[in-house]
């Protein structure tokens, strides 16, 4: 670079046509990579649609537009995306974010970018934000230690001298209720940058702020980010960054509207109510005493009241409900006037301390404790003011309710975060459509409709890009036509669903990956193919355990069977014949939920708007999982008989053209075939 390159000496024109030009250029690297270094040098498999997927994306820089892009499975869409996004990032020096929804891909893509540095000769630094549950609080963690009772002080003491500041580094399982007692929950610039201790979390957020390289984060700290900026507040990332790429887009509404969401937990309040009257003096504390018992006995009527609530729907609830964790908020007079109640109590009592702190603390300085207690007292004011304006339901946490609310239009705040600013996104899955055929905006209908994606020209929609894995020589679905419905014959299907799936696992020997909706479900299931003493391994996911360990588990025994649900629809990649039976025992269709309610309650066909696109893109996703790679074989089993062909479901021919298989049977003799055929090599 010439010594006074940086001096902006050219008029806004030519700086357009030299960032044309510059960007030019990178096309120019981006084709060599792909199309000579690639497979020539480095053996890389040509990934068709994966160069067309990494010029649209230059394309849409170029033209400073946003851009969607489905990607299927085996497109190599990281690849697609992180080289011309690394050169862009070393030719311009402009910190570019990518933000998924899974640790496992912020850690895939760490190894990517490093990767590709070698390969591509590239040098900026790369850095890997993950969530701040993950990282140890030390001031919490020394406060738990210091109780001679607590389980595994030693354990984490010794971990805290060795430097273990994630969770992931310690060399034991360290319990979810443990950990969430442990870790940075809620950080603070006031708080943890006047803290004396040496945070790992706090150091990342002061090099995420000046950073001009590639930063791997969640979707959730970008949603942060973005949310911050648009108040007019210091944002969490570097404020230079032009360009971001959302992975794994199809979570993106829910990361929103996780963001945007508030919790008022009992457990919290009841903690911010105590910090602030403890770091009173002893005088003052007997001044507030009395208002703070009125918000504690008000808390806990509000709370008695959510809990009722949830036991009722629990008792009353089909089958899919046992299990929620998220319930409807009857909304009656009476539980709204309890929220007002408490709401009342904790502004008396928050103005109190904060009188009371300020009057003698630190030359007339509040205190942290008090502060808090302001600010959670201020956001259940505004939520008990705004009840009707939100959508409000309650979650399950243990044994216990938790409340939570959000804005109803979480589309219109995707759209003036991501799309409004200046900011391009680029949005990318391997399932964004909710449909193969009509229009591209037919296909992206329900992900333009849920995200607020701008239907102008400030943004493209790409072609989806298949799959190129040979999926109907590779592969075969088997669906089932004549077994009870699955809601309404619960019982008469779970048997015979069990029944039929050991016939399916006798075809394979084990082998086989079993999704399920509910946990209800994969509980019966599990119970009644672990009496039935199989020739192979039943292993079931565990709650609040590391997945990590069954996951290695189900690949070192080749032919066991695992029984999954929530994240093992997309959260799992395993290659191989330890994988070669799919078997999908509901179709997964949403379960009762206040948030799907609320977007059937604004459609004109439910079904079809709402209960069948969610279906669609997360059958999509558990599809998916079968076939890793060029040479992955298998078969996918649907236990469920509401594809069947006579009658025709109103979903039928949707369905069963949205899936990458085409190559389907009802026979159990026709599967059994074909699997021999593909295990042995015969054909």
């Amino acid at each position: 670079m010439a010594l006074f390159d940086w001096l902006e000496f050219d008029s806004p024109e030519e700086r357009e046509k030299k960032r044309k030009k510059q960007i030019y250029e990178i096309g120019e690297a981006t084709g060599r990579f792909f199309e000579d270094d690639a497979p020539g040098k480095f053996g890389f498999e040509e990934r068709e649609g994966q160069q067309d997927m990494a010029f649209e994306i230059l394309d849409a820089i170029k033209s400073e537009q946003h851009i969607a892009v489905e990607a299927g499975v085996g497109i190599g869409k990281s690849f697609a995306y992180l080289v011309p996004l690394m050169l862009y990032n070393q030719r311009f020096k402009k910190p570019v974010v990518i933000a998924t929804s899974t640790i496992a891909l912020q850690e895939q893509l760490l190894d990517d970018t490093h990767r590709l540095q070698k390969l591509l000769h590239l040098s900026q630094e790369i850095t890997l934000a993950k969530g701040q549950s993950h990282y140890l609080c030390l001031k919490r963690a020394e406060e738990y230690i210091s109780n001679e009772n607590a389980k595994l002080r030693h354990e984490i003491e010794d971990g805290m001298k060795t430097g273990y500041w994630e969770r992931k580094n310690y060399p034991f399982a360290i319990p979810q209720t443990i950990w969430d007692g442990i870790n940075v929950t809620r950080y603070s610039k006031r708080t943890c940058d006047a803290c004396p201790q040496k945070c790992a979390y706090r150091a990342l957020r002061q090099r995420l702020k000046f950073t001009d390289g590639i930063i791997l984060c969640n979707q959730d700290l970008l949603t942060a980010h973005l949310i911050n900026q648009s108040h007019g507040q210091e944002g969490i990332l570097n404020r230079e960054i032009e360009i971001a790429v959302i992975d794994e887009a199809h979570n993106l509404e829910d990361k929103v509207r996780s963001a945007t969401t508030e919790h008022f937990s009992k457990t919290y309040i009841l903690g911010r109510i105590t910090a602030a009257v403890r770091d009173l003096k002893s005088e003052q504390q007997s001044m507030v005493r009395r208002e703070a018992a009125e918000a504690t006995t008000a808390l806990n009527a509000m709370y008695d009241n959510l809990s009722t609530q949830m036991q009722i729907q629990i008792a009353s609830a089909e089958q899919d409900m046992r299990y929620a964790e998220r319930f409807f908020f009857d909304g009656k007079a009476e539980s709204v006037t309890l929220i007002k109640e408490v709401a009342d109590k904790l502004s008396a009592l928050a103005e109190s301390v904060g009188v009371y702190a300020s009057f003698d603390y630190r030359q007339s300085q509040s205190t942290p404790a008090s502060d808090e207690l302001d600010i959670l007292s201020s956001e259940m004011s505004e939520f008990s003011e705004e009840i009707e304006k939100r959508l409000v339901w309650i979650e399950r946490r243990g044994s216990n309710a938790e409340l939570l609310c959000c804005p109803k239009n979480t589309s219109d705040i995707i759209r003036r975060l991501y799309f409004n600013g200046s900011i391009h996104t680029i949005l990318t899955s391997a399932t964004l459509t909710n449909a193969n055929t009509g229009s591209v905006e037919e296909m992206y209908s329900y992900f333009i409709n849920n995200t607020g994606f701008p239907r102008d020209r400030t943004a493209i929609l790409s072609e989806p890009k298949p799959s190129p894995f040979p999926y109907d020589e590779h592969a075969m679905i088997y669906y089932c036509d004549d077994l009870p419905h699955p809601t309404h014959e619960h019982d008469s299907f779970i048997l015979q669903g069990v029944d039929r799936m050991k016939k399916i696992l006798a075809i394979s020997q084990g082998k086989a990956l079993v999704l399920f909706t509910a946990k209800s479900d994969m509980e019966e299931v599990y119970e009644q193919l672990h009496n039935s003493n199989l020739p192979y391994k039943i292993l079931m996911q565990q709650p609040g355990a590391s997945q990590d360990r069954i996951l290695q588990e189900f690949k070192d025994d080749t032919n066991s069977v695992l029984l999954g649900t929530g994240a093992y629809w997309e959260g799992i990649s395993i290659e191989g014949k330890s994988l070669s039976n799919l078997i999908i025992f509901r179709l997964p269709f949403p379960v009762p939920d206040p948030i799907i309610d609320y977007k059937a309650s604004i459609s004109k066909d439910p079904l079809m708007d709402v209960q069948v696109p969610e279906m669609i893109i997360k059958f999509k996703q558990g599809i998916g999982r079968l076939i890793r790679n060029f040479t992955d074989t298998g078969i996918v089993s649907i236990i469920d008989s509401r594809l069947r062909d006579n009658p025709k479901s109103r979903y039928y021919d949707i369905a069963w053209a949205s899936l990458p298989i085409h190559n389907r049977t009802t026979s159990l003799t026709e599967l059994e075939e074909f699997y021999h055929k593909i295990t042995t090599g015969q054909g």
